[in-house]
């Protein structure tokens, strides 16, 4: 018997307001989503014919669906609905996992009770012309803004087919979605770039978006030697273990290719990653102490800095003057204090 929900319920998406009816479903009638970001993630690699046998079989191999099944069987029921179409489970294909296991678990035991409580379950069902754009965009709703995350991984891939399928643009995907346009780029840009280099160990996805948010990285693919690609180094980087984390994409490649020396001994295998990055720290202090690279900030502003500017402004402004002055006292005596003395360029004078 189906119940409806109170007068009004519905699922809204954008200007679109979907109206649903709640039900008890028996488990045996419904199907899995391949299309489901998460299913879609675990069997890409497979092909398009895939069975709902090797589903359930792949879903059920996660721990999230056996914590799934512990925490509603504890529950004795689900918190939140699945959302149905024509008897195909869009979200809550983990749920149904679980809720199958369960029942084979009380047939076993021959548990009434259980069989009773675990061959249905509570769903919301969407009218069969509720469209496969909106069921989308459901999915990024509640999966991408909403509490229940995809990993990052699936998360692209969806906004990636949304992009394709749907053709939606990154401030379309943004705002619908309600995360930035420049994570909405950086997701697809990661995800393409990683699909086009045929990496299928999807726990480095994360690599590949330390990667692409880098703006050190897109400065360091201009000094690579003549031959050799910025991306395509990467790609083998990751693919043979040389990077040891996704953390070090973002705060330490940069340093090695920044340094000539350490570049070139890593590029050419002459040095692991661990030994690159430390002739990089030595020869740039400043890239693994704040004190220094504080300091060598300090020092590229004086050098690009305008002096007759600067000269009229503190004129004018005590403030700006005292900042100038109490710069200079602090160099000197900080210099006098670790044995700098004499003139800081050891006599030699600046031309013009």
């Amino acid at each position: 018997m189906v119940n409806h929900p109170p007068k009004g319920a519905t699922i809204t998406v954008g200007d679109i307001s979907i109206a649903v009816t709640v039900a008890e479903l028996p488990i045996d009638t419904l199907r899995y989503y391949p299309s489901n970001p998460r299913i879609y993630s675990i069997l890409k690699q497979r092909g398009s014919d895939v069975s709902q046998a090797i589903i359930e079989r792949e879903l059920w191999n996660l721990d999230s669906t056996k914590d799934l099944y512990r925490d509603i069987l504890k529950n004795r029921g689900l918190v939140e609905e699945i959302l149905v179409r024509d008897a195909v489970v869009l979200e809550g294909n983990s749920r149904l996992c679980a809720y199958r296991h369960l029942l084979q678990s009380a047939k076993q035991k021959d548990d009434g009770d259980g069989i009773g409580r675990w061959s249905k379950i509570r769903a919301k069902i969407l009218p069969s012309d509720a469209t496969e754009e909106s069921v989308f965009a459901i999915l990024g709703i509640l999966h991408i803004r909403g509490k229940a995350k995809w990993l990052p991984y699936e998360q692209a891939s969806y906004l990636h087919r949304q992009s394709v399928e749907f053709r939606k643009g990154v401030p379309e995907l943004a705002e619908q979605i309600g995360i930035s346009k420049a994570d909405v780029k950086n997701h697809i840009d990661a995800y393409k770039m990683m699909e086009e280099a045929n990496v299928t160990d999807l726990s480095r996805f994360s690599y590949f978006l330390e990667y692409v948010k880098s703006r050190k990285l897109k400065e360091a693919a201009e000094l690579m030697p003549p031959g050799r690609d910025l991306d395509t180094v990467f790609v083998g980087l990751v693919e043979s273990g040389q990077i040891p984390k996704a953390e070090n994409v973002r705060d330490d490649l940069p340093v090695i290719l920044m340094d000539k020396k350490a570049r070139k001994k890593f590029l050419d295998e002459k040095a692991s990653f661990d030994e690159a990055l430390e002739i990089a720290r030595d020869r740039h202090p400043e890239t693994s102490s704040s004190f220094y690279r504080i300091l060598k900030r300090a020092t590229v502003a004086l050098n690009n800095g305008e002096p007759m500017r600067v000269k009229q402004e503190v004129e004018e402004d005590r403030g700006k003057k005292y900042i100038l002055t109490n710069l200079r006292k602090a160099v000197n005596g900080f210099r006098r204090d670790v044995g700098l003395q004499g003139d800081p360029d050891g006599g030699k004078k600046r031309s013009g």
